[in-house]
């Protein structure tokens, strides 16, 4: 099993560390998108500011193996995706609204008139890689509509926070096999 975290649910080390820990006991893998990881590391240093360690924060996720992927969108993949979004979308309208629905908070507001034709957000991919392995789930607090699918999943693919703990904490124990470091 495997366990992404959204930019927007990566902000605390702390929760992250007992999270990872709390992960490896039950024998699910924590990842990050490198999309995920750009955002964070650039927040990071914006925070930071001159104390910024780029070795500090690739030590963190080495330690706490957290691994970053990248989404390896070739011709099959992306036709499935494709597919299945027309499924579910229809219509140009249709496909139109579901990507204005990922709008939220500050940034619908921002806008005086909604955007016609709209481009697809990273969301949407991150999305769609997490749905495309049965058995990765995620951790965001984003509403968007590119994460509905994986909410409304049974069972549930897409938690918040404390959703994804209970979630951990649900699963037996991963018992250590000869020979593997626990």
């Amino acid at each position: 099993m495997r366990l992404w975290i959204d930019t927007n649910a990566a902000r605390s080390p702390r929760a992250i560390r007992d999270l990872c820990r709390l992960a490896r006991s039950k024998g699910v893998e924590v990842l990050v998108h490198a999309q995920v990881y750009l955002e964070r590391r650039r927040q990071q240093r914006v925070e930071s500011g001159e104390q910024f360690s780029g070795m500090a924060f690739d030590d963190f996720l080495l330690v706490h193996r957290v691994r970053v992927v990248d989404i390896h969108l070739d011709q099959p993949t992306a036709a499935r995706w494709a597919d299945g979004l027309c499924q579910r979308y229809p219509t140009d309208r249709d496909w139109e609204l579901a990507k204005q629905r990922t709008l939220g908070g500050e940034l619908i507001a921002d806008f005086k008139i909604i955007p016609g034709k709209m481009p697809m957000t990273t969301d949407w991919l991150i999305a769609l890689a997490v749905e495309d392995d049965a058995a990765s789930r995620i951790i965001t607090h984003d509403d968007g509509e590119e994460w509905r699918r994986l909410r409304e999943a049974e069972p549930r693919r897409a938690f918040r926070w404390d959703e994804a703990v209970t979630w951990l904490q649900s699963l037996p124990a991963d018992e250590p096999s000869p020979g593997r470091n626990a």
